[in-house]
This record gives structure tokens, sequence and C-alpha cells, in this order.
């Protein structure tokens, strides 16, 4: 357990973001009160991002939480020199932002761009990769996740995952572990996990229930999928990373981000 922080996304608010009911430095604020040492946070959350960024570190150095993560999108897989200068012009404005509030981490997605799943993984990961240096000059981790829905489809298994990996050719890039996306996609996040471990610098941890063809977000413990044994696998493995909260979306986000953040301090404690 030692080094291992709990955290929580500011994905985890977003409906009251959406309508104006918290923004991040108000998130960082409870978050404290409820003793999370980290937020992993989605960059579209900062509405405003030359004021909400300052008071996201006045927030960060009032309470001395950490920022382990920012999850975001770019284009990364069209090819060309344009699309290159482009990427990498929003990649340093990116880091930039992330490095003025000492964020470890970024998640990175990518739009699709009707290309075939296999060749989307490809360009994905070259992508990834391409992004790599420019992350380590400012002291950034990237990394991607397992996905449900849609994008489930591109990156939502193991294989989809270790094949990226293998495009992308580079041990620096690192792997989101989602607990709640492999249940998306009909998967055992315990078998994913033993075969993804190695890879894996940041967690998301997720709790969910069946909702018409989809899922619904719940507090951890509250749902069908399990996030003890992941927790303490980790515990095993020395992991002193960040176990990010994912929870809300039923128009009690505060209890449901203190009730899951109970359920990952209890499972720390057992």
């Amino acid at each position: 357990m030692a080094g291992m922080r709990i955290g929580m996304m500011t994905y985890s608010f977003h409906g009251m973001i959406n309508k104006g009911r918290i923004d991040v430095p108000g998130i960082v604020r409870f978050c404290a009160e409820l003793g999370v040492h980290d937020l992993d946070i989605t960059e579209s959350h900062w509405l405003d991002p030359d004021k909400d960024i300052p008071a996201t570190i006045e927030a960060l150095e009032e309470t001395g939480l950490g920022v382990a993560c920012c999850n975001t999108s770019r284009d990364l897989i069209s090819r060309g020199m344009p699309a290159k200068a482009e990427r990498e012009k929003q990649l340093h404005e990116l880091f930039n932002r992330l490095a003025q509030v000492k964020c470890r981490a970024v998640m990175l997605g990518s739009v699709t761009n009707d290309l075939s799943q296999e060749e989307w993984r490809k360009q994905f990961g070259i992508g990834l990769a391409e992004a790599l240096p420019i992350a380590e000059n400012y002291g950034i981790t990237v990394t991607f996740e397992n996905r449900g829905g849609s994008m489930g489809l591109m990156v939502g298994t193991v294989e989809h995952c270790l094949e990226i990996m293998e495009y992308a050719n580079d041990p620096r890039l690192r792997f989101t572990f989602d607990v709640g996306n492999f249940r998306y996609m009909s998967k055992d996040s315990n078998e994913a996990f033993d075969r993804l471990a190695d890879t894996i610098a940041h967690v998301h941890l997720k709790d969910v229930v069946p909702s018409g063809d989809s899922f619904r977000m719940m507090p951890l413990g509250e749902g069908e999928v399990d996030n003890s044994p992941t927790i303490r696998k980790l515990v095993e493995r020395g992991y002193s990373g960040c176990i990010a909260i994912e929870c809300g979306g039923q128009g009690t986000d505060m209890e449901d981000a203190r009730k899951s953040v109970e359920f990952a301090k209890r499972v720390l404690t057992e």
C-alpha cells in the first residue's frame, strides 16, 4: 500500500460541471475534504482555461493535492507533414498547460477518421509514439486506456491494447487500466490485469450496472464490477501510482464520490 494514492476524476462531476454547479477548483477542494490525494482532470472541464488553470493551481497549492493525469484527445492518426506539424503544435500547447499544474501523466485518445479498426490501431500506436519525446521534455508520461462503447471496438480488449503498443514500439508508452470498461466489453478485468500489469502507469476504478443497451456508473461497491481484486493486485505488486475513481452521473455526484472514496480506503486497509 505504501505510496499508492487515491485519486478522483473530474469526470465524476461531469453533470454538475455542465450545469455550472461546480468547477475544477471546487472539485479540488471537495476532494481534499474526502482525503483524496490526486486529481485526474478531463481537459474539457477547464471551460475557460485562461481563468480556470490559474484558479486550479491556487486550489492545488491550498490543499496539497496533486494532478496524476489529464485525459484528452487529439488527432493522432492523420499522416503527412501538415498534419504532423499541427499535431506537434497542439501537443506542445497541451503539455505546457499540464506542466503548469504539475500533471504527471496524460491519457490520450484520438479521432477515428473512418479508418478500419485495425488500421486505426496501427496509426494510433504510431501517433502515440510520436507524442512520447514531446511529453518527455515536459516530464509527462503518455498513456492510453481501454475503452467501452463504440470505441471499444477499436481499443476495448487486451489484444487491442497490446497491438497498439506493438505498433508504438516504445517502452515509454504506458497504459491506463480501466476496470469498468472491460465490463462494457464483456471481458474479465482480472484476467486483463494479469496480462497488462507490467504496462500500467495509471488506473481508473469504475463500477457499473446494465442500463438499456449500455451501462450506468455507480458508486464503487454498488454495481456489478468488483474493483477490490484490482486494488489488491496493485498492492501486491508494490504499485505507487494513482487509483483514480470514476463515478457519478446519477445526479448525486458528491455523495457517489464520498461513497467511492470510502470503498477504496476500506479495501486498502483490509
